[in-house]
């Protein structure tokens, strides 16, 4: 009898840790998804992508030799202001679990403003004060070190754009992850978000010689701002199965 009861909880046991193995393997796929898909859809956000085509035409006409330093410099500007905006998100949700719930009540309610903003049902245009100003800061990145902090400023200008993708993945990135797969997704998820910019500095620097990477940049021009039906749709996705998840 005794043994039976040891085979029994031993067995009850192995199903427990099979479907937390399964749940864990659940959660690592939702979150490695929203990475990719956020972190594509981030990088079509008018707001800094705009903004290096104002810069990178500027400095077309003042010295064409300084369009890639310029360029890779702002990107790397860039890359660096939205990885410490990251970093200071996962410290805060570390730190106050309750924000958690906050998130995906944020993710589905600006998914939902998104979508129905999409399909024509709502139309809000709330102005922007910062445009001008960050226009005259633009206009200052004249050489590398210089577009390197501006590129830095602007990730941080940005943020009204980019905060309900970036609370949703650190959300999902301060949960269950050792601090080498959080900085691997961390650094996968803003280097896609900063993709195009690169593309755009190579197209501005070798447009003339490669008709195909300057075909490219039009294309990715005319395509920046237009994903917010697919913004919104995955934004609310992820949020209600990131709930299921919290239980």
């Amino acid at each position: 009898m005794k043994n039976r009861a040891i085979l029994i909880l031993f067995g009850i046991l192995g199903v427990g840790k099979g479907a937390l193995a399964e749940s864990v393997n659940e959660f690592t796929s939702l979150t490695t998804f929203s990475v990719i898909a956020l972190g594509i859809l981030n990088a079509f956000r008018p707001s800094v992508f705009l903004m290096i085509v104002f810069l990178l035409s500027m400095i077309a006409l003042l010295d064409e030799n300084k369009i890639l330093k310029v360029g890779l410099s702002f990107t790397a500007g860039a890359f660096l202001g939205y990885t410490i905006i990251a970093s200071a998100l996962m410290n805060l949700h570390g730190k106050f679990l309750f924000l958690r719930y906050f998130v995906v009540a944020f993710g589905i309610i600006v998914g939902i403003y998104k979508i129905l903003s999409s399909l024509g049902y709502v139309k809000i245009s709330p102005n922007n004060p910062l445009r001008e100003k960050s226009n005259r800061i633009l206009e200052k990145a004249t050489s590398p070190s210089s577009a390197f902090l501006v590129g830095g400023l602007m990730s941080f200008f940005s943020l009204s754009c980019i905060l309900p993708s970036y609370l949703l993945v650190t959300s999902l990135l301060s949960d269950g992850f050792s601090l080498g797969v959080r900085a691997a997704l961390l650094a996968i998820f803003v280097g896609i978000s900063v993709f195009p910019l690169v593309l755009v500095t190579l197209g501005f620097h070798y447009g003339n010689k490669y008709t195909k990477l300057g075909v490219a940049v039009d294309k990715l021009s005319k395509m920046s701002g237009r994903g917010d039906l697919a913004m919104g749709v995955i934004l609310v996705t992820v949020s209600i199965l990131y709930l299921l998840f919290l239980g």
